[in-house]
């Protein structure tokens, strides 16, 4: 394709570039080091290799070439999806590298995942791999790159980017063409690879120092850069978050650095190799048991006044921006060590009582509250290093935040919370508040487009990631001068993607592993482990099914069902275990506590491969008499349990001894938690709104409280469901009106309805599958166990409870009916553990006349308190009577009531009819009386004495008429109401008017 590009300026500023940048430092030697790790894979892939997706996935994250997102939607594929992936590369790396499989290459990509891949990002993921053959001849291609330096140069892309093909053949066709200028020009011959490390630098690289001001302001004017973020000037301060404080810990890392008298005492040097090593090596000594400012001040004791203000400062710089720390504790905790400076009342000077006593820059977490010991030891280490550099180093670090940054990053034995810590005291406009590597480089990934792409090859480089971090924040700074707050938003959701984080969660992992105890070696070295001897090594974040296919290749030699739940465990380990998680272990009768504060790695070590670094409490806990949930998680299978449920129990435990300023060793556990809610008792009010008497309230309350659950069985129209749902919702209060559910079993029902079951539901492409759906009974119980809602109570009301088939509908959950305190692996979901949590109540419901109690199998009977509602026995015996009383309204409806059921023989006591038919509005009228016994009473008792009685016996001897001669009730002289005009007109009722007739006359007489 020939066209007439404009390469006379663009060649000019590729001269000023070489000049000045070391183009195989800078861009080639990278792009090979990836080639190579690529042609390795399509080795492996070729062979049948199953590590060759870990490899690809690994290799792809060591460079910037690839939008970390498209690297993440790579690497979570499932099983369908990763087999189709390996089918697209085999066939595109299969033979000799030929652009012309780009096409079916870049479809299939984007069926994987078309929300990640665009055909452009996908086009450049192919380049990579035929890069991977061939790296001088297939360079990689960057869209926005490309299509920047198209535009620059005038070349007209349009009918050649119609195809991923079309579209690297014509960079592969301008990029020949750039090299022949390049060459002509006398600049030199270069490759394929080499001419886009030269375009890729023009495009996107900033003119060096040693570029004259003019020449750089025609060069952006050239290369379109945009006034707001063209030039970003690594010299530019950004807004700081907390001036008060930083100004505090600027003045004692100034004086420490220059070797200057005490900033506290103002006399004393303090920052000296002698002080510092003396205080390293007290730090080691072993004092006893206790919290860290107990045992701190036993190993100052006797110490020197230069090394005890030295503690003081290094205390003062470690809790100094921490706004998870109140500014009392802070100043309590300083003024404490100099306390024990003997002889000597040495006050804390205003300017840092000012810094302590300001809000804090970041939330240390209580990872940085249980490192203060390490962080002490590490600023002692800063202390040695900075003694002995010369003091033009010294004076550059107080000059320049990267020179600051480089001796802080040389320390041995690196800390990288505490080092970002001190890194942004000493220079908070250029040196973000972030002390958590993952999230620098995930803020880092987020909004590096803002710069023009990162400027770092890889995750690993921490100096180009500050730098980044800083100019990023100058751009989103803008001309506003307000501190960026990555932690806010509109910032958080951007580079935090909700589930990466699931908040701090807890973890159980068996310290007796293989036949060997790792409890010392953890303890000792401050790591936990799992052998991981077969693993492989797939990376820390993978998804499931890629660490259930190397458990499925190295573990061939056990069980499918093992395999299974080795893969679980490591999943934990490696991707849902985060740092700043707690981690405990169990070793004889204590548990040790500790808070992860690494991130997964490989060591070499048989019996400990895979780890993770803890600083663990060296104090157990009691594991005696627990509070629930605990004995039961600790009960679960597996070498890598998650303790999550009773996170509000560790935490407390956690807190006393992670606090340095506490003083209270932790010998034993805390008081025991209230598991069940402590139900409020029945008020008169309630009595009254009820018409049932207080204590019989009162005494259905102490059942729940006691048993959490009860049945209410009784006749038709007894309440059970009212009264039940009533004094639910008392207990859970007007406000937590929704704490309370209902649910109604038939005989259909069953336990894929009550608990979880598969149901077809309709997926995005259309399709119908199954899903497992949570039913009432899930749904409630999970809401009730979640954080914030476990000290107040749910109830599940479960109305007609007799109607259902009880053993299919509870199935397993029959055991935790009785076992409150334990869990069980469910029928559906057998991987997880399941219990009913304690402030979950069940009120059920029974209506004895459709189905005897007595045929309630045992198994339920003996889980359930069973309360009687019965109309003429125990807590609704005279309701109707009250009721009506409380309205005012005459006695005649329990009247009649009563004489009913005195007619129903004793016999047939569970066949007597409650109050609630009478308790409707529409049966204070004589109309609505007889419809009541005409359609809902006389139809249930000709039900009931079926092939006993006939249907005009039945309605002779419970009729409303006959009632009412057994009640006594006045019917007056002649009462039409209960006989209509239209049955008279029509000839119709005449037996009714005669009974009525003859029963006024009765009653007259």
């Amino acid at each position: 394709m020939t066209q007439n590009l404009n390469w006379t300026p663009f060649i000019g500023f590729v001269g000023k570039f070489i000049e000045t940048v070391d183009l195989n430092a800078e861009e080639n030697d990278y792009k090979k080091e990836l080639a190579a790790k690529l042609s390795a894979v399509r080795t492996e892939l070729l062979a049948g290799d199953p590590e060759w997706h870990p490899h690809f996935i690994r290799a792809l994250r060591t460079t910037n070439l690839v939008n970390y997102r498209t690297i993440g939607a790579m690497d979570k594929l499932d099983d369908a999806s990763s087999q189709s992936l390996q089918t697209f590369l085999t066939r595109f790396w299969s033979g000799a590298p030929d652009t012309g499989k780009l096409n079916a290459l870049v479809a299939g990509l984007k069926e994987l995942n078309s929300r990640e891949l665009s055909e452009g990002i996908a086009t450049g993921v192919g380049s990579l791999l035929l890069m991977a053959v061939d790296p001088t001849e297939f360079p990689p291609y960057r869209p926005e790159a490309v299509r920047l330096f198209w535009n620059i140069i005038g070349f007209d892309y349009k009918d050649a980017v119609r195809t991923p093909q079309g579209r690297y053949d014509a960079f592969l066709d301008v990029l020949d063409q750039f090299r022949s200028e390049l060459a002509l020009a006398g600049l030199g011959n270069f490759d394929r690879l080499e001419a886009q490390g030269i375009m890729w630098t023009v495009m996107n690289a900033d003119p060096t120092d040693e570029w004259a001001s003019q020449d750089v302001v025609n060069f952006r004017k050239w290369r379109g850069d945009k006034a707001a973020a063209a030039v970003v000037d690594l010299s530019t301060p950004a807004a700081t978050i907390a001036p008060q404080l930083e100004a505090a810990g600027r003045l004692i890392l100034e004086s420490g650095f220059r070797s200057a008298p005490c900033a506290i005492d103002g006399a004393t040097p303090t920052w000296t190799v002698e002080n510092a090593r003396e205080l390293a090596r007290r730090s080691e000594l072993a004092v006893g048991a206790g919290t860290f400012m107990a045992k701190f001040e036993r190993q100052l004791q006797g110490a020197s006044r230069g090394v005890v203000l030295l503690a003081a400062e290094l205390a003062f710089l470690q809790v100094l921006p921490l706004s998870n720390v109140g500014a009392q504790t802070k100043i309590a905790r300083i003024e404490k060590i100099l306390s024990w400076i003997e002889h000597d009342d040495v006050p804390l000077p205003p300017a840092l009582q000012e810094g302590l006593a300001a809000e804090g820059a970041f939330h240390g977490g209580v990872g940085f509250n249980i490192q203060v010991a390490e962080h002490m030891k590490w600023l002692s280490r800063l202390v040695e290093h900075v003694s002995t550099q010369p003091m033009s180093l010294i004076e550059a670090a107080l000059t320049d935040p990267w020179a600051f940054r480089d001796i802080t990053q040389s320390v041995p034995d690196d800390r990288p919370m505490i080092r970002y810590s001190v890194d942004y005291i000493a220079w908070p406009e250029y040196l973000p508040p972030v002390v958590k590597r993952d999230h620098r480089t995930e803020i880092w990934h987020a909004f590096a487009g803002v710069i023009g792409g990162a400027t770092g090859p890889n995750d690993s480089d921490e100096a180009a990631i500050a730098k980044d971090l800083h100019a990023i924040r100058l751009v989103q700074q803008g001309s506003s001068n307000e501190f960026v707050e990555w932690y806010s938003e509109p910032y958080l959701s951007q580079w935090r993607a909700g589930a990466e984080d699931s908040g701090q969660r807890a973890w159980l992992v068996r310290q007796s592993q293989a036949g060997t105890t790792m409890l010392h070696p953890w303890l000792e070295d401050g790591f936990v482990s799992t052998p991981a001897q077969h693993l492989g090594s797939p990376t820390p974040g993978s998804n499931l099914s890629q660490i259930q296919a190397a458990v499925n290749k190295g573990y061939q030699h056990i069980e499918y069902s093992e395999r299974k739940l080795r893969a679980m465990e490591y999943h934990r380990f490696l991707s849902i275990m985060k740092v700043d998680d707690f981690v405990l272990t169990a070793f004889e009768d204590g548990l040790f506590i500790g808070v992860v504060t690494g991130e997964a790695h490989y060591v070499e070590d048989a019996t400990s491969r895979l780890r993770r670094a803890v600083a663990w409490q060296k104090t157990p806990i009691s594991n005696e008499d627990m509070p629930a949930p605990l004995p039961r998680l600790l009960a679960e299978q597996g070498s890598v349990v998650d303790l999550t449920e009773a996170l509000s129990i560790i935490t407390a435990w956690f807190g006393v001894e992670a606090d340095p300023d506490n003083e209270t060793e932790i010998v034993a556990p805390l008081p025991q938690i209230a598991v069940v809610p402590h139900l409020k008792k029945a008020t008169p009010e309630l009595a009254r709104k009820l018409h049932v008497d207080q204590q019989h309230l009162q005494e259905v309350i102490r059942l729940l409280q006691t048993r959490q659950q009860i049945v209410f069985y009784g006749p038709p129209g007894t309440g059970k469901t009212f009264l039940g749902t009533a004094i639910a919702k008392f207990l859970a209060g007007e406000e937590h009106s929704d704490h309370v559910k209902t649910v109604q079993f038939h005989p259909s029902y069953a336990y894929e309805d009550f608990f979880e079951g598969y149901r077809p539901a309709k997926s995005q492409d259309g399709n119908v599958a199954f899903s497992l759906e949570a039913g009432p009974l899930r749904r409630i119980a999970d809401e009730a166990a979640s954080e914030g809602n476990r000290d107040k109570p749910y109830f599940l009301i479960i109305d007609e409870m007799n109607r259902g088939n009880l053993a299919k509908i509870f199935g397993e959950l029959y055991y935790l009916l009785e076992y409150r305190n334990e869990g069980i692996n469910l029928q559906y979901n057998p991987d997880k553990v399941f219990a009913l949590p304690p402030n979950l109540f069940i009120i059920g419901t029974m209506n004895t006349s459709d189905r005897s109690i007595a045929m309630v199998d045992a198994a339920i009977r003996r889980r359930f308190a069973f309360v009687e509602l019965h109309p003429q026995d125990g807590m609704i015996s005279g309701l109707l009577e009250r009721f009506l009383k409380a309205n005012g309204k005459p006695p005649l409806r329990a009247e009649l009531l009563n004489a009913l059921n005195s007619e129903i023989e004793e016999t047939n006591r569970d066949l007597m009819i409650g109050p609630s038919y009478f308790m409707k509005p529409h049966a204070e009228t004589d109309e609505g009386l007889e419809e009541i016994w005409k359609y809902e009473l006389l139809p249930l008792l000709e039900e009931q004495y079926f092939g006993r009685l006939k249907r005009d016996q039945v309605r002779e001897k419970f009729g409303l008429t006959a009632m009412r001669r057994k009640a006594g009730a006045e019917v007056g002289p002649v009462d039409l109401s209960l006989v209509s005009i239209e049955q008279v007109l029509d000839g119709e009722g005449a037996e009714e008017l005669e009974q009525l007739l003859t029963d006024s006359e009765d009653t007259s007489s």
